[in-house]
């Protein structure tokens, strides 16, 4: 972890003060046109809560001791912040609704000032739009760092795609590093800071809480160079990422849905809107300028047809029930599942789970 400057410490400390979060995110910070140190405003921050508080937090915020604790403290998590103050805070981000006055990460920064695209859907999505996400993120990682979020269901499915492909990925959090949301996926987590970037704005101690997930989805928009929308239910959190897409300026792409799926009326919506149709990761390069052609996997045996087939009727399965479907051992399919897994049909997810990519 590098050392911080004056004035990024400066940015820490100020964010590290909960009374003040939510001022200097949705309020403050909305009428300065341009970062200013930090020192300048921060009492006039401070004196809105009223005078024991402000004398209270002044001191600590000028107190040497209280300001290595938070800085240590950060260290000890293994956390790097990026501040407003940073040379590699994106510049995307400062288009965003209310720029985040600090990014906490975990993983490579430098993902942050890379070319980028976001994939975003419901936690209610479909197996085999779930396949069709981890298929065009692997494609779409050949060329953009994926951004999305840490929910089951579509975002995991994107991080897993691209990850399969050996691309990179940025989760997005709504909770603070501290926390793991949801808990089945503490093995992405671990996986995508040792490959890829978890950033969250949210300081580490800061839960999971229901509000933040949409607050959190204008930064997978801001960061991304263009959103995909995989499935999006009548009121959901991919519309709101496409919503904020929409405002900066950004290409929103989506899956089109026969009538009457639940989990594809917003992608119906927003393509009327003027989202592109989405079929293939060929729509998303062609508007983006950038030739394509899709590779040729490899061909499979009868016996990992089978294996690959039992997998896709779930989406992703254990082992035990891939077997079962077939009436075999678990053993007797090892092979099939490791020539699977190298050739690129699916993903090892971790507790002998498998998923189709």
């Amino acid at each position: 972890m590098r050392e911080l400057t004056e004035e990024e410490t400066d940015a820490v400390v100020l964010d590290s003060f909960e009374e003040l979060t939510y001022k200097i995110k949705y309020e403050a910070t909305s009428g300065f046109s341009s970062p200013r140190p930090l020192k300048k405003y921060s009492d006039f921050l401070i004196k809105t809560l009223g005078e024991s508080v402000y004398n209270k937090i002044r001191a600590l915020f000028y107190s040497q001791d209280y300001r290595d604790k938070v800085i240590a403290s950060l260290k000890k998590r293994r956390i790097d912040c990026v501040t407003c103050f940073s040379a590699d805070y994106p510049d995307k981000l400062r288009n965003a609704v209310a720029p985040p006055l600090v990014l906490y990460c975990r993983g490579d920064t430098a993902l942050l000032g890379e070319r980028s695209f976001g994939i975003v859907g419901s936690r209610r999505t479909l197996p085999n739009v779930l396949k069709e996400c981890r298929n065009i993120s692997g494609q779409l990682a050949e060329r953009f760092t994926v951004v999305t979020g840490t929910a089951d269901g579509a975002d995991t499915a994107a991080a897993e795609g691209a990850l399969a492909a050996g691309g990179k990925v940025i989760l997005v959090c709504a909770q603070g590093l501290g926390h793991v949301y949801p808990a089945s996926n503490a093995k992405l987590y671990k996986t995508v800071a040792e490959k890829g970037l978890v950033v969250s704005e949210q300081r580490p101690e800061v839960p999971a809480l229901a509000y933040l997930f949409p607050v959190r989805n204008r930064l997978i928009a801001a960061l991304s160079d263009g959103v995909l929308v995989v499935s999006a239910g009548e009121k959901s959190g991919a519309s709101i990422t496409a919503e904020y897409a929409f405002r900066l300026g950004k290409d929103v792409f989506c899956f089109p849905y026969s009538h009457g799926v639940p989990s594809g009326v917003g992608c119906n919506r927003l393509i009327k809107r003027g989202a592109y149709l989405t079929e293939e990761a060929g729509d998303i390069f062609g508007a983006f300028g950038i030739g394509f052609s899709e590779k040729k996997r490899e061909p499979l045996s009868e016996q990992e047809e089978r294996v690959l087939a039992a997998i896709g009727e779930e989406g992703q399965a254990h082992v035990a029930q891939i077997a079962a479907k077939l009436g075999c051992n678990g053993f007797e399919i090892l092979a099939e599942l490791s020539s699977l897994e190298v050739k690129g049909y699916i993903s090892r997810l971790g507790g002998n789970r498998y998923s189709v990519l």
